[in-house]
Order: structure tokens, then C-alpha cells, then sequence
């Protein structure tokens, strides 16, 4: 079996995704590079919509926004099943109660925590909530650090250093601005809570809101350490496109 020139590769990849009854799907660099979807990508949602979950480590967007960019090609995943990072971080701190909340993010984030009820403080918070931040400064740096050495807690969307971009270049994550509080409040770490994948959280709730066990479902996904591990240990089967993978998404749909 080809496809448009394809060798036959994916065989056992596309029987595994036909019998699915969840397809859990990465954004960055899966789906969309730079929130632009691939075609493939396109072509399997169309055929599998309705057994689609989206799950991602992105930290400055919301499930509207991707819904609202997949609705653009004819796609309908609605809202409630896309489950992101940022989002869930913001609704992780909303859960515990945290009064005093310190927010490194896109300013869209900080409104959406406001919306939320999360009480947002410059100084002195009793959490550190760290999300990728392209207006990351030092003095941002600095007030975190002092919180974190004076017993705030941390939670952090995702510890992907990088995602990739457009143009095959690479795109500073939150892991890149993780790296730099813990290089100065090492301890900081030992109680971290980190939502998005490897951790099992985004894994939980896709699979919650599909109705499916996590046995059921397959995630397809570019990054072995997030998607892949991550995966396999809430006992989903990956199936790894790009990259140092072989496989397409043209190699997962069936002719």
C-alpha cells in the first residue's frame, strides 16, 4: 500500500488508529507548526472528529483558539476536548485555593486567570505559576526567585525547553525559563508540580471526557520524551510521526 509515493510504512500504526476508540493528538509540531495544521493532519481529524481529543504543553493559547483554527479547514473538536497546559495550570491553582498568585505568562493567560477568579499578585504570592513567557525579563526573574527561596510553591504548564517552529527553527518553551529560576533556587524543584506531559493529567482528562480506559485510546505525537513516554506510562500506545520518525500522518490514514 502507497500513498502519493509514500513507501508502505505504518501498517500496524493505521490498524491501531482504526481500532482506537480515542485518538489523542499533540498540537506543536504535530498538528499545527506555528498554528498552522499540516494537511495530514487535516485529513485524519476529518475522518476520525469525532474520536479526537487534542492534548498539548501550550501554555499561551486556549482550547477556543485552537478550535477556532481547526473550525478555519472544516474541523469540528469542540472546545472540551482540547486540553491544554496553560489552561489546566490556571484551573490546577483555581482548584487548591491559592490566594496570592504570581503569573509569568502572555498577558491572554493572565486575563483568562482573572476570568477565573485567580487572585493575581506581584509580590510576595504563595505560588509561582510559570508558563512560557516571551516577555520573560530579569526582574520577573528576580521577584520569582525571591518568592520560590521564601516558600512559595511552583507549578509549572510544561518542562519542554523548546517546541518546534516554523522554517524548521526552534521555538524557546517554558523548560527554557524553568531552567533559569532553578539555576538560582535549586530547591525549588524537590516540590514542583508540573501539569503538562510526560505527567499523567492531560492523559486523565482527554480520556475522561472520550468516555474511553487509556488502553483504548492511541497518542500520536512528535516528542519520544513527552508523547511517547509520557503515554506509555497512563498505559496509552504511542504512535510517533516526525522527526526521527519515518511516519507521516498520510501513513496513518487508510486508503
Amino acid at each position: 500500500m502507497s500513498f502519493g509515493g509514500l513507501p508502505p510504512l505504518g501498517r500496524a500504526e493505521r490498524r491501531a488508529v482504526h481500532a482506537a476508540k480515542g485518538l489523542l493528538l499533540d498540537w506543536d509540531g504535530c498538528v499545527a507548526i506555528d498554528n498552522r495544521v499540516m494537511p495530514g493532519a487535516i485529513s485524519l481529524i476529518a475522518r476520525h472528529a469525532e474520536r479526537v481529543a487534542i492534548i498539548s504543553n501550550n501554555s499561551t493559547h486556549l482550547p477556543e483558539d485552537f478550535a477556532a483554527i481547526l473550525a478555519q479547514h472544516g474541523l469540528a473538536v469542540p472546545q472540551d476536548r482540547i486540553f491544554m497546559a496553560g489552561a489546566e495550570a490556571i484551573r490546577h491553582v483555581a482548584e487548591q485555593g491559592y490566594q496570592r498568585v504570581m503569573l509569568l505568562s502572555a498577558s491572554r493567560m493572565r486575563r483568562f486567570a482573572c476570568g477565573a477568579g485567580v487572585p493575581l499578585v506581584r509580590d510576595d504570592p504563595d505560588v509561582v505559576v510559570l508558563m512560557r513567557d516571551a516577555r520573560f525579563t530579569y526582574a520577573k526573574l528576580q521577584r520569582a526567585i525571591n518568592a520560590l527561596r521564601d516558600g512559595a510553591a511552583l507549578v509549572v504548564a510544561n518542562a519542554d525547553r523548546t517546541h518546534p517552529g516554523a522554517g524548521d527553527r526552534l521555538v524557546p518553551e517554558t523548560g527554557a525559563l524553568l531552567a533559569a529560576l532553578l539555576a538560582c533556587v535549586r530547591e525549588a524543584e524537590a516540590g514542583m508540580v508540573v501539569i503538562g506531559k510526560p505527567g499523567p493529567l492531560l492523559f486523565e482528562r482527554a480520556c475522561a471526557r472520550l468516555a474511553i480506559r487509556p488502553e483504548e485510546a492511541v497518542m500520536i505525537g512528535d516528542n519520544p520524551d513527552t508523547d511517547g513516554e509520557g503515554a506509555l506510562a497512563f498505559g496509552i500506545r504511542p504512535i510517533l510521526i516526525g522527526g526521527a520518525s519515518p511516519l507521516r500522518f498520510e501513513h496513518l490514514i487508510e486508503a
